[in-house]
């Protein structure tokens, strides 16, 4: 006689109905000894639990470190006021760390060119080049995207920045816009190197915006190759002659001529 199993979904005869019937006694002690496996594991876990119950209520305070973000940014938020009111020093680097890499200014990033040279320049300004009416390196502009900033690299093909200075300052060798105002030349360089610079005040710059008046700070010096070279700072009067100065200083520190390997600032 055939029955059916409904465990397995099958119909069996006699003999396999008698083997079913062990196997599903044997199934039975199985189970029941897993269940008692289970039981202790849950008497043991609540064991536990009781004791760190009855121990976490002795626990001190949390420490500074664990209480939640808002509380550590305020403690820091007193620490940088009293910083800058003159409470206390800055802590100083620990012995043996590392010290912080020389980078440009907030707003600024250095750029090697594909003339071959390295300056810094604020984050996002676009490049044009035109060839030099001289020869040797191109004429390389940078200019913010409301092209009333600009800074101009050239090579000077004049022997000394004073002798390009005097050229550019003849009137029947450079013409000038009738705004062309001087308002300082001065003499620099380290001893080893000569350096000028030139601050004036001009009107319409042919293929520029028609901005007015134009701050100009143009610094003619001597670098580490022995050429001569031209870092010229331009902004609307709406920039401010201290932005255009800042632009021309921050230029100058992070320039380094084409083929020449030269320290970071501040690095030796």
């Amino acid at each position: 006689m055939r029955v059916f199993d409904e465990d397995r979904q099958e119909w069996v005869g006699h003999d396999r109905e008698r083997e079913i019937a062990a196997l599903h006694a044997r199934d039975a002690l199985r189970q029941q000894a897993a269940l008692r496996g289970v039981v202790a594991a849950l008497a043991a876990c609540g064991v536990a639990f009781g004791a760190w119950a009855l121990g976490w209520k002795d626990e001190p305070e949390p420490t500074a470190y664990l209480l939640g973000p808002q509380s550590v940014a305020g403690e820091q938020g007193d620490r940088s006021e009293q910083g800058d009111q003159g409470g206390g020093a800055s802590p100083s680097p620990a012995d043996g760390a590392p010290s912080t890499a020389a980078v440009p200014p907030r707003g600024y990033e250095t750029v090697t060119d594909p003339e071959g040279f390295r300056v810094a320049v604020p984050i996002g300004w676009s490049r044009t080049a035109v060839e030099s009416l001289h020869g040797g390196m191109s004429v390389v502009n940078f200019r913010d995207y409301g092209a009333n900033r600009r800074l101009q690299v050239y090579e000077v093909s004049e022997p000394s920045p004073q002798a390009s200075f005097r050229d550019f300052l003849d009137d029947t060798k450079v013409p000038k816009s009738p705004a062309f105002r001087k308002l300082s030349l001065r003499t620099l360089g380290d001893g080893t190197r000569p350096a000028a610079r030139l601050t004036y005040v001009t009107g319409r710059i042919d293929g520029e915006p028609d901005v007015g008046t134009w701050y100009v700070v143009d610094h003619r010096f001597e670098a580490a190759d022995g050429k001569r070279y031209a870092l010229v700072g331009y902004g609307a009067r709406a920039a401010g002659l201290d932005e255009v100065k800042t632009l021309v200083t921050t230029a100058l520190t992070w320039f380094c001529p084409p083929n020449t390997v030269c320290p970071d600032p501040g690095t030796g």
